[in-house]
């Protein structure tokens, strides 16, 4: 073998493996991109987190996030989690997207799983949850109510964390914006009627 020919087969394996390092790294910053507005929701949604609920369903002990809540429409009594992510997105939007919130995200979980089923440029209907994603469940004892919460990530048991309002906290101290793990077989009572992905804030 001539020595040019060995020298180029030695760097070769370096090469490659540089590559793919580089591709990899690529892949993981176009992921990131393409999921850039559910990030964000995650990460404003956990400034929420451990605000506690007093009475039942009566306000909160953050008198600026009990304001927020109320321009959001919430009103006193009524069930919030879904006021909770209508109120969260209507902060983090601007222009047409602000205005697709106030007409798709209502302060019904079940109105609002109606409202998206058709995909358009904001969001779309997804298989498989991602960072940000809007989980929407419905009773099954009461069709007409639900659940919604914010998906954050995968658990290694096969449950999944998630940013919950009107949730209980682990310690079982009361209600309020929680960050909860649930079990593979989802929220107790309730199914999974899809995953709502937020396309651009």
């Amino acid at each position: 073998m001539q020595p040019l020919t060995q020298k180029l087969l030695a760097h070769k394996k370096p090469i490659i493996g540089v590559s793919m390092v580089l591709l990899a790294t690529v892949a993981i910053l176009i992921a990131r991109k393409a999921n850039a507005a559910g990030r964000k929701i995650v990460a404003v949604a956990k400034r929420y987190v451990g605000i506690r609920e007093y009475g039942n369903n009566n306000g909160w002990n953050n008198a600026d996030f009990e304001a927020k809540m109320k321009s959001a429409g919430w009103y006193s009594g009524a069930e919030w989690c879904n006021f909770f992510v209508r109120m969260l997105l209507l902060e983090l939007t601007k222009g047409s997207v602000h205005e697709f919130v106030k007409a798709n995200i209502a302060g019904s979980t079940q109105l609002t799983w109606k409202n998206l089923q058709t995909p358009s440029k904001y969001h779309e209907v997804v298989k498989t949850p991602c960072k940000g994603a809007l989980i929407i469940y419905q009773k099954l004892n009461d069709p007409s109510h639900g659940h919604i919460e914010i998906f954050v990530n995968s658990a290694s048991d096969g449950g999944y964390y998630v940013i919950s309002g009107n949730s209980n906290f682990k310690d079982k101290s009361g209600q309020g914006v929680a960050y909860v793990l649930r079990p593979k077989t989802g929220l107790n009572n309730h199914k999974i009627l899809g995953y709502i992905k937020i396309k651009k804030l």
